[in-house]
């Protein structure tokens, strides 16, 4: 519907206007904001439009048509905006528009206005997505505290909707070099944030906050898995709950299901201002210590291993495109005959295992004795060391 509805709108500006035109009158003689108002960002970044001409953005418009009723419930005003990667690069399309109609005319009239209101809120975030932005990047903070300078003014409920795969590269908030597996780094970026004034406690007062896409880029951008898809639930909440004051509430933040799906038209949007990448680095489970899957100078897996190995399986197998590697280590006080032998059936063993639990495309190599401990740090012990050397690492490759 949202297809035709576009196809529609450009055949006409009058048309939308015709459609559209009384939303630019906010209601019943109230001050814009003054009966509640939401604000919808959305990120026109090149990992979420597309940086090459091989590249399909990510089009929210048909998400924004079936969600509009319940972010517009109890409110009078709705505005969109785009953003990119300046704090500044906010640029609204659509601007204290009535997002009910008033109490005035006929009742067909208000019916019919009142019907329109999803398909003229998709028109505005389409076009918000066909914008270039001014600068290279994304600066999901920055439009966050813009929006939320906004809607201060505001009374009455007071929403903001982000649109966005939330993969910030500028400020306290830079994702580039981010693992995207623990929770330790969450806490360090909310703390950072905190810390350089990018968040504070009054950032979103009662402002009850959504973010959808989070995750989800262009076709030719580098891609998520659904772990790393939750975490980046998870930090985007974080960040949210620390721009509430203290203890935020919990519909304060929330992380919305919608999928975006591909531009409609099948093309590629105009190209856009260099914009630095976020890779989505490999996953990587390591079971480390002697006793973790195996016994001492053993290549049969311990049963209480099987139930890791099969959570790991679950994970690998909701993953598409990817295929895995299994790396099998030693400690350095075998021969290193017995140390490629030993690393080597440790390998194949857990190889085995992940594909009898259903997993595809696995490879098992035996490194024998490891070159360092990953993460390690210089007071590690000898036992710490040793249980680290000795270790199988299972790595998903995409």
């Amino acid at each position: 519907m949202v297809a035709v509805l576009l196809s529609g709108c450009a055949s006409g500006v009058n048309r939308e206007a015709a459609a559209c035109g009384w939303m630019q009158k906010t209601g019943d003689g109230a001050a814009p904001g003054q009966q509640g108002h939401t604000v919808i960002l959305v990120d026109v970044s090149s990992s979420v439009r597309g940086s090459t001409s091989a590249s399909v953005g990510v089009d929210q418009t048909s998400a924004v048509k079936r969600q509009i009723p319940r972010w517009l419930d109890g409110v009078g005003t709705v505005s969109v905006a785009t953003f990119g990667g300046g704090a500044h690069d906010v640029r609204w399309t659509a601007t204290d528009w009535a997002a009910r109609p008033g109490s005035g005319g006929n009742s067909e009239n208000r019916r019919r206005r009142s019907g329109s209101v999803p398909g003229c809120v998709a028109q505005a975030v389409a076009r918000a997505q066909s914008m270039v932005p001014a600068r290279g990047g994304s600066d999901v903070l920055g439009a966050v505290r813009e929006a939320g300078t906004v809607l201060a003014d505001s009374k009455g409920i007071r929403r903001l909707v982000v649109l966005s795969d939330g993969l910030s590269t500028t400020g306290c908030a830079d994702l580039r070099d981010a693992a995207f597996e623990e929770d330790l780094e969450t806490d360090g970026i909310v703390q950072n944030c905190s810390e350089d004034k990018e968040v504070t406690s009054r950032t979103l007062d009662s402002v009850q906050t959504v973010f959808a896409g989070l995750g989800q880029t262009a076709s030719a951008e580098p891609q998520a898995s659904p772990a790393q898809e939750a975490w980046l639930d998870g930090l985007w909440q974080r960040l949210c709950a620390a721009a509430h004051p203290k203890p935020a509430e919990p519909a304060d933040c929330a992380v919305t299901d919608v999928a975006a799906t591909r531009s409609q038209s099948g093309k590629s949007s105009p190209r856009r201002p260099g914009d630095p990448v976020v890779e989505f680095p490999e996953r990587t489970w390591k079971q480390a210590g002697a006793r973790a899957l195996f016994d001492e100078n053993s290549s049969v897996l311990r049963s209480d291993a099987l139930p890791r190995l099969a959570k790991i399986a679950v994970q690998v197998r909701d993953l598409n495109g990817v295929r895995v590697r299994v790396l099998g280590y030693v400690d350095p006080r075998g021969g290193s005959a017995n140390n490629r032998t030993l690393s080597q059936a440790r390998a194949d063993a857990v190889k085995h295992e992940l594909e009898r639990l259903g997993v595809r495309d696995v490879t098992a190599v035996g490194k024998g004795v490891p070159e360092g401990c990953p993460g390690a740090v210089d007071s590690l012990g000898l036992e710490q060391k040793l249980q680290c050397d000795r270790r199988v690492d299972i790595a998903v490759v995409r």
